[in-house]
């Protein structure tokens, strides 16, 4: 099986930031390039001229010349892009977001889109009063073929009313920090949403979204300072009662040892349970009013959720390869909005979701201050 290929011309991709030592800059290149529905273009890897030059011999892509600033780059080459992702730092997403609006072009920015409401406001703002733009988030992880078959079996029902939702994302980053250093500087303080929910929280909120819908709610959270030295929250957990009535647990950690990323979705219903986990992608576990086990495996699942299978069963699919399927719906998501074909990719959300999960991220993070339910 191969993934369907689009008739349409490669769409002209331009990026800012994550250049050749960054922790994320290698996945979106060789997602962007795994289906050949892009075509990198400009690319302003770093301000400093000497990493953005090895940036560009890292990844092979032709050297032209420096921006002195984004700006500059912008007004250069904005004709030659259809889209910009924004790989800079969490800090920077909003001033350099406000600079791409202002050209007229598309995005797709890393999470989070803010590191606060008051700035994911001012990028809300600046998108409802210029001419409409194709603006996305990103969020990869509901890529994988499981995690779409588990999408699936929901929508139809088929572990009956659903009840209870457990989502986790436990990883070591700061239990090793004496080991491996501390993270980059912008990663050292927490914004008025901590780092590690926007980090890890806006993917697990995503995820959830994803697999149960949207529900009016109220959240409490707790955070706390376990293993770090730098005085950051490294370990959360968000407790959701959603008016649907789906209790929804959150853990997120960078304070564990023992796992490297233990993203896992677990949906509990009248009739059965759907439980997968990120470190066991091509696996879903089926669980029966008998609490009998089924692992459904890559082979047995619908057209919808194996479309972009790039191989067989029994070949593990790969975080690339998911980000890859991202990136190929995205350029669907592109192309119908484009030919005002009506919905896009139904696997690619709006940036009105990114919004939404950092007012519940925020509701979290003043209920551990308050020490009372709050709304989003």
């Amino acid at each position: 099986m191969s993934p369907p290929k689009s008739s349409a011309p490669p769409l002209r991709v331009g990026i800012i930031g994550g250049g050749h030592n960054s922790a994320v800059g290698g996945a979106h290149v060789a997602a962007i390039r795994m289906d050949g529905a892009y075509r990198i273009g400009p690319c302003l890897f770093s301000h400093l001229e000497d990493e953005n030059r090895l940036s560009h011999e890292h990844y092979g892509l032709p050297w032209e010349g420096h921006g002195e600033s984004l700006e500059t780059w912008l007004n250069r080459h904005a004709a030659e892009m259809d889209m910009v992702v924004v790989l800079t730092p969490s800090t920077d997403h909003v001033r350099h977001i406000q600079h791409i609006i202002g050209h007229g072009l598309s995005f797709l920015t890393e999470k989070p889109v803010a590191c606060s409401l008051g700035d994911a406001a001012a990028v809300r703002d600046a998108l409802n009063l210029g001419a409409p733009l194709h603006a996305r988030f990103v969020h990869n992880y509901s890529g994988y073929p499981l995690f779409r078959e588990m999408v699936l079996r929901l929508e139809d029902g088929d572990i009956g009313r659903i009840h209870h939702v457990r989502v986790h994302m436990p990883s070591d980053g700061f239990a090793r920090e004496h080991i491996t250093g501390k993270p980059q500087l912008w990663r050292q303080t927490d914004p008025e949403i901590p780092m590690l929910m926007l980090d890890l929280g806006t993917h697990m909120h995503h995820l959830v979204r994803m697999a149960v819908g949207p529900s009016p709610s109220r959240v409490r959270g707790r955070m706390h300072r376990m293993v770090n030295s730098l005085g950051v929250i490294d370990n959360v957990e968000i407790w959701e009662e959603r008016a649907d009535d789906i209790r929804v647990s959150y853990w997120m950690s960078k304070a564990h040892l023992g796992v490297k990323n233990g993203l896992g979705l677990e949906v509990y219903g009248r009739d059965g349970a759907l439980i997968w986990h990120q470190m066991d992608p091509d696996h879903l576990i089926r669980v029966d009013t008998d609490s009998n086990r089924t692992i459904i495996n890559r082979g047995a699942i619908r057209p919808e959720a194996a479309r972009r299978d790039r191989f067989k069963a029994g070949h593990p699919t790969g975080f690339v390869e998911a980000f890859g399927a991202f990136y190929s719906d995205l350029a669907e998501d592109i192309a119908a909005s484009a030919g005002g074909s009506g919905p896009g990719n139904r696997w690619i959300r709006p940036i009105t979701d990114a919004f939404e999960g950092l007012a519940f991220l925020a509701a979290a993070a003043r209920s551990h201050d308050t020490g009372a339910w709050e709304e989003p």
